[in-house]
C-alpha cells in the first residue's frame, strides 16, 4: 500500500556558521542601548535629530511607532505596549493625513508622513522632498503642502519603511519609486536607510530572532533588495514590530533600538556638513 503523503513541516535550513550582522541579544546590551538613545545628542550644528519616516500603505509604518514609543517610554508605561498611531491591518488608504512630530525622547523627532499609493507617487516625491528640504511645518495638511511654501524642520536621516512581504513581491512602480527617491537622497546628501518590517511570518517565534542574522533565507531576501534599491545592506535595517503584544520584551527591544541607534548615528556625518 502507498503511504499517505507526509504533513511534516518542510526542514529548515541550516543556519550559518557565523552572523552576516553582529547584534548582542543580552539584558545587559538591551539596557545599554536604552541608555545610548535616551542621552542622544546630535552634533553641535543641529539642536535636535530629525527623522523622516516614510512608506507605502500597509509598510509596518505606524506599527514601528508605536513599537519605539513603548520602548523609549518603557518605565513611565511599565513596560506595556501602547499605541500612538492608528494601524488598520489591511487598510488601503493612509490613517496620517498630516505631517506628525513624535518626540520620543529631548533630542530627536520623528516625522511621520501619509502611506503613499502607487497611483500617487509623482505628488509623494515632491512631497518627500520638499519636508526633506525643511520647507513643510509641523501639522500641515499633506493636501496643502504643494500649494505653499513654508518654513519647518530640515530632516538629517530619511528611512523608507518596507514590509518583507512586499519586498518579495514588490510592484516594478514602487521599485522605480524607491530607486529615484533613494537616487535623490545620494546625490542631495542625505542619509537614507531602508527598514524592513514584518518579518513574523518568516520567524514565527519571539525567542529565534536571536537567530536572525544567521539565517540564510534572511541574508538572501536583504541582499536582494538591496539589489532591487540599489541601496547598501549595510543601511537596511530589520525589526519585528509589536503588534498583538501587550508587554514589550529584551529580544524584540534589542533589534527595534539598534534600528534607532543606527538611525541617529548615519544622521551625525550630515549635521556635521550641514
Amino acid at each position: 500500500m502507498g503511504g499517505s503523503p507526509s504533513s511534516e513541516p518542510p526542514t529548515p535550513e541550516p543556519l550559518l556558521p557565523n552572523p552576516w550582522r553582529e547584534v548582542e541579544f543580552s539584558d545587559d546590551a538591551y539596557m545599554k542601548l536604552q541608555e545610548e538613545i535616551k542621552n542622544h545628542q546630535p552634533h553641535p550644528k543641529a539642536s535636535t535629530t530629525n527623522i523622516l519616516i516614510s512608506g507605502n500603505v500597509g509598510s509596518g509604518k505606524s506599527s514601528f511607532l508605536n513599537s519605539v514609543l513603548s520602548e523609549l517610554r518603557r518605565e513611565e508605561l511599565n513596560g506595556r505596549v501602547q499605541n500612538i498611531e492608528a494601524v488598520r491591518p489591511g487598510a488601503q488608504t493612509s490613517v496620517t493625513q498630516h505631517l506628525k512630530c513624535h518626540k520620543f525622547i529631548d533630542k530627536m523627532k520623528i516625522f511621520d508622513t501619509a502611506g503613499f499609493e502607487l497611483e500617487k507617487t509623482v505628488n509623494a516625491t515632491i512631497i518627500l522632498k520638499k519636508i526633506i528640504d525643511g520647507e513643510v511645518a509641523e501639522d500641515t495638511k499633506f493636501d496643502d503642502i504643494l500649494k505653499s511654501k513654508m518654513e519647518g524642520d530640515k530632516i538629517h536621516c530619511v528611512v523608507l519603511v518596507v514590509s518583507l512581504h512586499t519586498a518579495e513581491n514588490m510592484h516594478p512602480a514602487l521599485i522605480r519609486f524607491y530607486e529615484e527617491l533613494i537616487g535623490m537622497l545620494t546625490e542631495t546628501g542625505v542619509p537614507c536607510q531602508l527598514l524592513v518590517t514584518f518579518i513574523d511570518k518568516l520567524v514565527e517565534k519571539t525567542e529565534d530572532l536571536k537567530s536572525l542574522y544567521m539565517r540564510r533565507d534572511m541574508k538572501q531576501k536583504i541582499e536582494m533588495l538591496a539589489k532591487e534599491m540599489r541601496i547598501s545592506v549595510s543601511n537596511i535595517l530589520v525589526v519585528s514590530n509589536y503588534f498583538e503584544e501587550m508587554k514589550i520584551n529584551q529580544i524584540k527591544g534589542t533589534l527595534l533600538l539598534e534600528a534607532v541607534g543606527q538611525m541617529l548615528m548615519a544622521a551625525k556625518p550630515f549635521q556635521e556638513r550641514m
